[in-house]
């Protein structure tokens, strides 16, 4: 039995403090918990087409290490009927964004599949994640209801997701009262368990205003805390930390960290892990996209990549006085080649494959060849952010005169793969490109320009996560002694950018609004909106399919 509630205010949390040592009952004896989860669905129910993940792993019949297609909704749900079997009582929880950024086999049906999917995997509750925002906190509520609305569900016979999106920091901006439950209790074997969910604090950051409006997002770990003296109050012995917030490992780490040290793990997850609560047992995270088994002070923190594509398996023992004696787990590959796909949500994404083939695939362009979304040294650009890039500025430059182009990194969200002779489809540049943001000009100086550029430059060791460029700019960059990074030589159109004179910048609208921390774009002058993205990318490759190979790296190159 699973129940969810608000968080209490005033005099009721002053109650519950003062009740909370004797409330909360203890084990009668040694006791275990297995939690199951998952995080960054982003609607990929879909098994190819796009193919959801591809991590480098053994393969389980030859041992050769390589890609390996991973995900699908179908194989998930196998993946998951045979880990509960194995743990009965175990509890299944999701690190948010489970909707939006979506393929077009989801997106298309307002990702009322997806939910429909995920009703049947035995979710207990969910974090909310920024993309699960993407259209809104009005709409998400009604999706989670299973409710239709005026213009009625594209999902035939449309219920819902059958769980609570979790936001205990998700607050009304003018009342300061959470818009979503703050948790759950669940029945687990001998235990009650206090489920609780946050979204990340850097919400805002990361998602268009208009989608936020009238909300704020408090501090993670200062909300959970303060939740603690009612979740014991209520009777759980034994409280998750479930948030869509995470880290991030050094390229070429383990999924599965047999020491759980995660030396190279970084991130917001390393701050808010050291200033929670120590009664939260374990924190179930997402946000970031990496699989990672790791212990920080002691206490399990965890993630399972992305796309369904990985499952992590978390075992918690605890002794008659309710303290956790032992904590592990793993992460699970939900390989294509290992598992049979549960029939039924075969079924549902057959069904769903059908409703969307005209628009999915409708052929754009014969391509020469694919792009990659990730830069490789010395280069901080790649072709694809490149391609994408080039585009808005061809776009912006039929409505008038414009100098450069930028794209986030974040808003590329899958690889151009290309088979030779066969036309690239909507289906696989709205892979690409999902949000359907807005082509936005605006003017800035040279000195607002060289003030974006400077700052985005990483510090110290982080890892560059640079704005990929028009072919128009080209500039160097160096880390100084000091680990201060430098800017070098900065060219567009082949000159040198002038600090006093004005520049025309093409962004999506998400960046124009100072997305991504680029607050820099927030100061533009005499805004424009000139179209979405995908139309400028299809515009592209159907009047000029070579600018896949136009758009190779060497736009930014570190020294």
């Amino acid at each position: 039995m699973v129940s969810f509630a608000f968080s209490r205010f005033g005099l009721a949390v002053l109650a519950a403090a003062a009740l909370a040592g004797c409330a909360t009952p203890k084990p009668a004896g040694p006791t275990e918990l297995t939690l199951l989860s998952i995080n960054d669905f982003h609607g990929n129910i879909q098994p190819s087409q796009p193919t959801p993940l591809m991590p480098r792993l053994p393969d389980p019949a030859t041992g050769e290490v390589k890609p390996q297609p991973a995900g699908g909704v179908a194989y998930l749900a196998s993946a998951l009927a045979k880990l509960k079997a194995q743990n009965p009582n175990a509890v299944v929880v999701a690190g948010g964004d489970l909707i939006g950024a979506s393929p077009l086999i989801s997106s298309l049906l307002r990702d009322e599949p997806t939910l429909a999917a995920m009703s049947e995997l035995g979710i207990t509750a969910s974090a909310l994640g920024n993309h699960d925002l993407d259209a809104g906190l009005p709409e998400l509520l009604r999706q989670a209801r299973g409710e239709c609305g005026a213009n009625g569900c594209l999902w035939p016979g449309y219920k819902g997701p059958g769980f609570p999106y979790l936001g205990a920091n998700v607050l009304d901006a003018a009342t300061g009262k959470p818009l979503l439950p703050t948790h759950v209790m669940t029945q687990a074997g001998a235990l009650k368990v206090a489920v609780a969910g946050v979204a990340t604090a850097e919400t805002p950051k990361v998602i268009v205003a208009r989608a936020i409006q009238g909300i704020r997002f408090a501090d993670e770990a200062d909300t959970l805390n303060a939740l603690v003296p009612q979740l014991k109050s209520e009777g759980a012995q034994v409280l998750v930390a479930v948030m869509h917030e995470g880290g991030v490992q050094a390229l070429g780490s383990s999924a599965n960290d047999p020491s759980y040290a995660c030396p190279t793990l970084t991130g917001r997850v390393q701050d808010i892990a050291k200033r929670l609560d120590p009664a939260y047992a374990i924190i179930i995270g997402g946000h970031t996209h990496n699989a990672y088994t790791c212990k920080i002070n002691g206490r399990l923190v965890v993630q399972a990549g992305s796309y369904g594509g990985w499952i992590t398996e978390s075992h918690l023992k605890f002794d008659a006085q309710g303290r956790v004696t032992e904590a592990t787990a793993v992460n699970h590959p939900v390989l294509q080649s290992v598992y049979a796909p549960n029939a039924a949500l075969a079924e549902l994404v057959a069904r769903a494959a059908a409703l969307t083939e005209a628009a999915r695939t409708k052929p754009v362009a014969t391509l020469p060849r694919g792009a990659t979304r990730f830069p490789k040294a010395p280069y901080g650009d790649a072709a694809l952010g490149n391609l994408i890039a080039d585009s808005q500025l061809a776009y912006a430059r039929k409505h008038g005169p414009a100098d450069l182009a930028f794209i986030n990194t974040g808003g590329i969200r899958a690889e151009l793969v290309v088979t030779p002779g066969q036309p690239t489809t909507m289906s696989d540049l709205l892979a690409i490109q999902p949000f359907g943001n807005d082509i936005v000009a605006l003017t800035l100086t040279g000195q607002q320009l060289w003030d974006i550029l400077q700052r985005q430059l990483p510090k110290g060791d982080a890892s560059p996560r640079l704005l990929q460029p028009s072919y128009t700019l080209r500039y160097r960059w160096r880390m100084g002694a000091d680990g201060v990074p430098q800017l070098g030589e900065i060219l567009i159109d082949g000159k040198p950018l002038e600090r006093t004179r004005d520049y025309r910048v093409v962004v999506n609208n998400f960046l124009s609004e100072g997305g991504d921390s680029e607050g820099g774009f927030k100061h533009g002058r005499d805004r424009a909106v000139l179209g979405t993205d995908i139309d400028a990318l299809v515009d592209m490759l159907r009047e000029n399919p070579q600018a896949v190979v136009q758009a190779a790296p060497g736009r930014i190159v570190r020294e």
